[in-house]
C-alpha cells in the first residue's frame, strides 16, 4: 500500500510537473500540403487512437478478468487473514498515517517548489483543507486543488498572452494600416510636388527659351542699333572725308594739270565719282577708299612730275646762265667788232652810205627784238639836214658811232635784263608750285593718317563685335548649363519617382503582410477550434466509456489512479491537452509568420 501510494502520488506529481511540449519545428510548406499533411495526421491520430482504444478495452477485459480472480482469491484470503489484519490493523493504520504524513510532506514540498515556480502568476501560502474528505483523499484535495488552480492560471496567462500578443499584431497591424495611409498620403503629396516640379520645369524651360529667342533679337537690335548708331556718327564724318577726299582729288588734278598739260587728258576723271551717298555707309566707305586709292595714284605722279620740272628747270636755268654768259662774251665781241666796222665804213663810206647802215643796223636790232630808237641827232629831219649841210665834220660822224654803239650795247643790255627778269620769275612761280604741291602732299599725309585712324576705329569697332560675340557664346554656354541643371533634377525627379513606386510597393507588401496575419490567425483560430471540438468529442468518449463501466471495483482503481475525479475535480490530462492544442496554434502561428 504504502509503495502504491508513493507511485500514485509520483504520477500525481509528475502530471502536475510535466513540462509544456516544445514546439515542433516544421517547414514552411504551401498552405494546401499544409492542409493536406494535417488531415492525414488527423487521420493518422484517430486510427492510433482507436488502437489505442482497442487495446486499452483488451487490456481493461484482462484487468477485469485478472481482477476477479484476485477478488475472488482477496475474497478467499480475507476470509483466512481477517483475523490477522484486525490485528494487524492498528499497526498498518499507524504506519498508514506515517506514510500519509510522510506523502503529505513530500507532497506539500513538491506543490511548494511548483508554486514557487508560478510564484510570478500566483502565490499560495498553506494547502487548503477539505472538510469532506479525509486521510490521503484530503491530502490529494489539497494538493490538486492548487494544482488545478495553477494549471488554470497558467491557461489564463497564455490565454491572456495570447490575446496580447493578438491585441499587439492588431495594433502593429492598425499602426501598419496608419502608417501605410501616412505613406499613401505622402505617396500622393510626393506626386503633386513632382508634378508642380515637373510643370515648373516645363515652365522654366518655355521661360529659358522665350528669352533664349528674347536675348537673341535684343543682341541683335542691340547690336543693329549700335550699328545704325555708329553708322549715324560717322555718316558726318564720312561726307567730309569723302568731301575732302574729292577735294584734294581735284587740287591734285590740277596741280598734275598745270605741271603737265599733256598729261591732263590721260587723268581726266568724273567729278561724280568721289561724291559722297546718303543711302549706304558701305558704298561711301569703298569711295573714299577708292579715293584715298586715287589721291595715292595722283600723289606719286605729282611727286614724279614736280620732280622732272624740277630738274627740267633747274636744267633751264643752269642752260641760260651758260647762254647769259655767252651772250655778254658775245656782246663785247660784237661791240668791239662794230665799233671797228663802222669806224672803216664811215671813214671810207659816204654820209648817205652811213645813214643806209643805220638804217640797215636798226633794222637789224628790230629783226632781233631789240626795239631801238635813234637819238635827237640820229632822226630823219636831222639826216635830212645833215644831207643838205655838206659842212659836218668828221667829230660828229664819230659820236654818232659811239653813240650807236652805246645804244646797241644798252639795247643788248635791257633785253638781257628783261630777259633775266622773266626767267627769275618763271622761276619763283615755280618754287611757289612746288611749296603747294608740298603743302597739297603734306595735307594728304594727313587726309592718309586721318583715314588710318579711322580705320583703326573701324578695327575697334570690329573687335568690340567680337567681343559681343564672345559674350553671347558665353550666354548660350550659361544656357548650356541651364539645361544640363534640368536634365540632372529631371533625373533627380524621376530617382524620388522610382523611390516612391518602392515606397508603394513596400506599403502594398505591407498591406498584404496584414492581410497574410489576419488569415493565418483565422486560419488558427478555426483549426484551434476544431481540434478543440475534436478533443471534447474524445474526451466525452472516454466519459461514456468509463460510464458503462459496471464495477465499483474498476471505478475505485481508476479512481486511484486519477483521484481528483472521484473529488470532482477537472481533468488535468484535458487542460494539459487543451493547452497542447494553444501551443500547438500558437506553433502554427509562428510557422505561419514567414508568410508575412
Amino acid at each position: 500500500m504504502t509503495s502504491e501510494s508513493i507511485e500514485d502520488a509520483e504520477a500525481v506529481l509528475s502530471d502536475v510537473e510535466i513540462d509544456e511540449p516544445s514546439p515542433v519545428a516544421l517547414n514552411d510548406p504551401p498552405r494546401e500540403d499544409v492542409r493536406d499533411e494535417r488531415v492525414t495526421e488527423l487521420i493518422a491520430e484517430l486510427d492510433r487512437e482507436k488502437k489505442a482504444r482497442e487495446a486499452a478495452e483488451s487490456s481493461k477485459s484482462d484487468l477485469q478478468a485478472s481482477f476477479n480472480r484476485l477478488k475472488a482469491l482477496a475474497h478467499e484470503e480475507s476470509l483466512s487473514k481477517e483475523l490477522e489484519s484486525v490485528s494487524k490493523g492498528k499497526d498498518e493504520m499507524k504506519l498508514k498515517l506515517d506514510e500519509v504524513v510522510r506523502d503529505r510532506d513530500a507532497l506539500k514540498g513538491e506543490i511548494e517548489k511548483v508554486s514557487g515556480k508560478v510564484r510570478s502568476f500566483k502565490s499560495f501560502t498553506t494547502l487548503p483543507k477539505s472538510q469532506k474528505y479525509t486521510g490521503l483523499a484530503s491530502v490529494a484535495y489539497g494538493v490538486i486543488k492548487p494544482a488545478n488552480e495553477i494549471v488554470e492560471d497558467l491557461v489564463r496567462e497564455i490565454d491572456k498572452s495570447r490575446n496580447e500578443a493578438r491585441e499587439q499584431v492588431d495594433q502593429r497591424n492598425y499602426e501598419i494600416a496608419i502608417e501605410v495611409s501616412q505613406l499613401e498620403s505622402t505617396i500622393s503629396n510626393l506626386r503633386l510636388e513632382v508634378a508642380e516640379k515637373a510643370s515648373f520645369v516645363d515652365d522654366l524651360e518655355r521661360d529659358v527659351s522665350e528669352k533664349d529667342k528674347r536675348i537673341g533679337e535684343l543682341e541683335k537690335d542691340k547690336l543693329e542699333k549700335a550699328l545704325e548708331v555708329k553708322m549715324v556718327a560717322q555718316r558726318p564724318l564720312l561726307v567730309e572725308q569723302l568731301n575732302l577726299v574729292s577735294k584734294i582729288h581735284d587740287q591734285l588734278y590740277e596741280v598734275v594739270r598745270i605741271v603737265d598739260v599733256n598729261s591732263s587728258e590721260e587723268l581726266d576723271l568724273s567729278e561724280s565719282f568721289f561724291m559722297p551717298q546718303e543711302t549706304e555707309m558701305e558704298e561711301n566707305v569703298r569711295a573714299s577708299l577708292a579715293g584715298m586709292e586715287s589721291i595715292f595714284e595722283l600723289t606719286k605722279v605729282v611727286s614724279g612730275k614736280t620732280q622732272s620740272l624740277v630738274e627740267e628747270k633747274s636744267h633751264e636755268v643752269k642752260n641760260l646762265n651758260e647762254t647769259v654768259g655767252l651772250l655778254v662774251k658775245e656782246k663785247e665781241h660784237i661791240g668791239t667788232l662794230l665799233r671797228s666796222a663802222l669806224s672803216k665804213r664811215m671813214i671810207t663810206e659816204q654820209p648817205s652810205q652811213k645813214s643806209e647802215l643805220f638804217q640797215a643796223a636798226e633794222n637789224g636790232l628790230r629783226d632781233v627784238g631789240v626795239d631801238f630808237k635813234p637819238t635827237k641827232p640820229l632822226k630823219d629831219e636831222n639826216v635830212q639836214d645833215t644831207r643838205d649841210i655838206n659842212t659836218v665834220d668828221n667829230s660828229t660822224e664819230e659820236n654818232e658811232i659811239y653813240s650807236l654803239a652805246s645804244t646797241l650795247e644798252n639795247i643788248v643790255k635791257a633785253s638781257q635784263t628783261k630777259e633775266l627778269h622773266q626767267r627769275m620769275r618763271q622761276i619763283e612761280e615755280l618754287k611757289e608750285k612746288e611749296r603747294i604741291a608740298n603743302e597739297n602732299v603734306e595735307g594728304l599725309m594727313t587726309d592718309i593718317a586721318a583715314a588710318e585712324e579711322e580705320i583703326a576705329r573701324w578695327k575697334v569697332a570690329a573687335e568690340v563685335q567680337i567681343q559681343y560675340r564672345a559674350e553671347i557664346k558665353d550666354l548660350i554656354n550659361q544656357l548650356h548649363v541651364l539645361k544640363e541643371e534640368l536634365e540632372e533634377a529631371k533625373h533627380a525627379i524621376k530617382e524620388s519617382e522610382k523611390k516612391l513606386k518602392f515606397k508603394e510597393e513596400t506599403a502594398a507588401a505591407a498591406m498584404g503582410a496584414r492581410e497574410a496575419a489576419e488569415r493565418s490567425l483565422k486560419l488558427a483560430d478555426n483549426r484551434a477550434t476544431r481540434l478543440r471540438e475534436r478533443m471534447q468529442e474524445l474526451n466525452r468518449k472516454v466519459e461514456d466509456l468509463e460510464t458503462h463501466r459496471d464495477t465499483n471495483s474498476s471505478n475505485r482503481a481508476r479512481y486511484v489512479c486519477w483521484p481528483w475525479q472521484l473529488l470532482g475535480i477537472d481533468f488535468v490530462g484535458g487542460r494539459r491537452v487543451e493547452s497542447e492544442q494553444q501551443q500547438h496554434s500558437s506553433n502554427e502561428m509562428e510557422l505561419a509568420e514567414p508568410l508575412l
